[in-house]
């Protein structure tokens, strides 16, 4: 069956995807200019080296754009051609898209992609005699491209389904194993109340307004993808055509402009290369202030050097991140509640409020006086149990940061049905002199909260 299903063509095929980033409009315009000089000049350059290098060698800032293209010279055009230039929103831990599962029939062919593949042989084997085996390979082909968005470095904010999307779904949350989901949509078991069609609230913010919606199936006109969004306030959802490769290139490419800091480089081997730099500007007058003012202070030699390593590593801050988390029995507070104990511990510790700047040229750190990171909350999960709730917060805190004029600490908070959870990231550097698991400690008490559940104990290790 999946032999039958997967096209010739492999993940080489796939357009290449070029992630641009600078400071401001008129940084990238010439960032556009020197790549497009430089591949002209140089036409045997190999795209797939071009997409690793942006995505792995250089910082990344708001201003954000990307071109997609199969070849050195269609890549050095269309450099010369575009003219995007859009801001993008610093997004939060968890808060990624939401993606709608449709449930449509499995395409006759989808991109030979290996999170794929892997899901249609277990289908295979869920389909017994008299099953209904469309409806499992419709159930595999879209859990797969939500494991392959997240091998990109996507971090949904909430998956849902429709018919046998529901079930993709559920296994995608981590509410069933894969072979169950897709042993019950191939049987046509009615999904549980509420899977069949999972509502998709309305926006209530401004933050919420951003969070795209990305409608993955191989019908673009599903009624059951219209009907998830009717009436929630998302409007011109992103879609993803699970039988067109050149549909993932786009999304990822759409979903770095936003400000998601996604894997662009599609999961193909490259290599690092030499590439031309943001050019140097000056910062005009009546810019940032200079950095030697009172109330900053030199970097330590710890600092600069886990700073400059990821800043050109790119989402290697998240490998840096210390983080702790808790689970606790109970019904979750009041997020006021939760803001207010959290505000207070960066008041109490002035270190948690250092960021990192750079407005003269020369990185300095500074201490915020005031406190300004909000706790994160995950979409509730009701069924969930205690170490799902510890693994979503504990996946969110480990999140990079952007280590620009950025706090260097998060928060994460996650409510289950009988107990919730609780999350501190800070990065590496500033560990030195805050451990965060005596932080998170005081922020329980804080809270009042009742004592933590144990984490399970890791497997026996088997006899040899």
């Amino acid at each position: 069956m999946a032999d039958s299903l997967i096209r010739p063509a492999t993940l080489a095929d796939l357009p290449r995807v070029l992630a641009l980033s600078a400071r401001d409009p008129e940084a990238l315009a010439a960032l556009r200019r020197r790549l497009a000089d430089r591949l002209e000049h140089e036409p045997r350059t190999a795209p797939d080296d071009l997409s690793r290098t942006l995505h792995t060698g250089r910082e990344r800032f708001a201003c954000r754009d990307a071109v997609i293209g199969t070849d050195t010279a269609e890549l050095a055009r269309l450099l010369r051609k575009s003219d995007e230039a859009d801001t993008s929103p610093v997004r939060e831990p968890g808060a990624g898209p939401v993606l709608v599962l449709d449930g449509s029939p499995a395409p006759a062919s989808v991109p030979d992609l290996p999170e794929i593949t892997d899901a249609l042989r277990r289908a295979e084997d869920a389909c017994r005699e008299g099953a209904d085996d469309a409806a499992a390979r419709a159930a595999a082909v879209q859990y797969g491209v939500v494991a392959w968005l997240r091998a990109r470095g996507v971090t949904p904010y909430a998956v849902h389904g429709h018919g046998a999307g529901a079930w993709a779904a559920a296994a995608a949350r981590g509410a069933l194993p894969l072979p169950a989901a897709l042993r019950a949509a191939a049987e046509n078991a009615t999904p549980p109340a509420g899977a069949q069609r999972t509502p998709i609230v309305a926006p209530v913010d401004s933050e919420q307004r951003t969070t795209p919606v990305v409608v993955i199936g191989s019908q673009m006109a599903s009624t059951a993808a219209e009907l998830a969004l009717d009436g929630t306030g998302h409007v011109d959802p992103l879609r993803l055509d699970t039988a067109d490769g050149a549909s993932y290139a786009r999304l990822l490419a759409e979903l770095w402009r936003l400000g998601f800091d996604v894997d662009t480089t599609l999961g193909r081997e490259g290599r690092r290369i030499r590439l031309p730099g943001h050019p140097f500007r000056r910062r005009e007058p009546g810019g940032a202030g200079p950095a030697d003012g009172p109330t900053t202070r030199a970097l330590t030699p710890f600092e600069q050097r886990w700073l400059f390593y990821d800043l050109v590593r790119h989402g290697s801050s998240g490998d840096h991140n210390v983080t702790v988390e808790t689970v606790l029995p109970g019904p979750v507070p009041a997020p006021a509640e939760i803001a207010a104990a959290f505000d207070e511990i960066q008041r109490r510790h002035p270190v948690l409020r250092t960021v990192f700047s750079d407005p003269a040229g020369r990185w300095r750190a500074r201490t915020l006086p005031t406190a300004t990171v909000r706790p994160t909350h995950l979409t509730t999960e009701p069924d969930a149990g205690p170490e799902q709730l510890r693994a979503a917060v504990r996946d969110a805190a480990r999140q990079p940061l952007r280590l620009r004029d950025e706090p260097l600490l998060r928060c994460c908070v996650r409510a289950g049905s009988t107990h919730w959870a609780l999350s501190l990231g800070l990065y590496e550097p500033l560990s030195a002199t805050a451990d965060p698991r005596l932080l998170l400690d005081e922020l329980r008490a804080l809270l009042g909260a009742e004592a933590p559940v144990p984490a399970a104990p890791l497997p026996e290790p088997e006899p040899a």
